[in-house]
């Protein structure tokens, strides 16, 4: 049996994606050919589908925040139905960074259905096994996401500009009124609590966020609390389910700076955060949302 080396890697995964030859893999060498057929030595590759490869370039996608030229195009190219694949890798030939990182994040995506399928062939089980729903790629996004804490002053990306974007994003329900009052309100607090402000934020580039939380460190009657005033995101954001990380991430910071009480109110919340908000332990009273640390 052939060793998995990531040569070996893309030349089945090729197989895999080839839906206009039928192609089997040389279990001796890990070559894939289209002139044999089923043997001992020669395999179908590991089964795929059209759906399992969407579901990758749409969660790559979700990753992609600069340049925003780029990323209107790899959301463009994802609405066009036929011709989708073409059209996703044309548009991220446009920097040939994005188009490597994207090739890195695909082959650890399929990595574990090959493994899997190398691992049924040793045991001698059935391949059909195999035709289940894709195994969930959340690990592989964990992986391309860090989440940082930062003061205010000191955030690499301008705030005002990605606070009215995503605030039109993942709000768009929300009257236009309404939402622009409701942003004007928080610009309000953060001008007045502007020194004891910090941002978390999730980002793949270290620079561009994906998702954002903004909190303000406070102190009444000498007990020193934490008051989030947001938490907002591009709207291909709220598929990587980053929202709660970002709480988590918030929590342990202001734990470790003596707080003892965190508080989430305001409507710049997405709807993620408030269902789910009893089930990490979180109290409401009135239109406060509050936990002990």
């Amino acid at each position: 049996m052939f060793q998995l080396t990531d040569a070996v890697l893309e030349r089945i995964i090729f197989a895999m994606e080839n839906q206009s030859d039928e192609m089997f893999i040389d279990l001796e060498t890990g070559d894939c050919i289209n002139a044999a057929g089923p043997s001992e030595r020669y395999v179908r590759p590991p089964y795929w589908d059209s759906r399992r490869g969407f579901a990758i370039l749409e969660a790559f996608a979700a990753t992609v925040t600069s340049p925003p030229e780029l990323k209107l195009a790899l959301n463009a190219a994802l609405r066009r139905g036929k011709g989708v694949f073409k059209a996703f890798r044309q548009a991220l030939s446009a920097d040939e960074t994005l188009f490597q990182r994207f090739q890195d994040f695909k082959l650890r995506a399929m990595r574990p259905v090959v493994e899997a399928w190398l691992e049924s062939l040793l045991e001698e089980q059935k391949l059909e096994k195999l035709k289940e729903e894709p195994e969930d790629i959340g690990d592989i996004l964990a992986s391309e996401v860090e989440f940082n804490v930062l003061p205010i002053n000191d955030i690499p990306f301008t705030l005002d500009t990605f606070l009215s974007a995503y605030a039109e994003e993942r709000f768009a329900s929300v009257p236009p009124l309404l939402r622009a009052w409701s942003i004007s309100r928080l610009l309000e607090t953060l001008q007045r609590s502007h020194d004891s402000t910090f941002v978390s934020f999730a980002t793949v580039d270290g620079i561009h966020p994906l998702v954002f939380g903004i909190f303000v460190l406070q102190s009444f009657q000498g007990r020193p609390l934490c008051s989030v005033e947001a938490v907002l995101g591009s709207e291909e954001s709220a598929m990587l389910s980053l929202d709660w990380p970002l709480i988590e991430t918030i929590s342990s910071f202001v734990s470790k700076s003596g707080s003892t009480l965190m508080v989430l109110e305001g409507p710049l919340f997405p709807p993620s955060i408030l269902e789910e908000a009893f089930t990490h332990g979180f109290v409401q009273t009135g239109s406060m949302l509050y936990t002990r640390l």
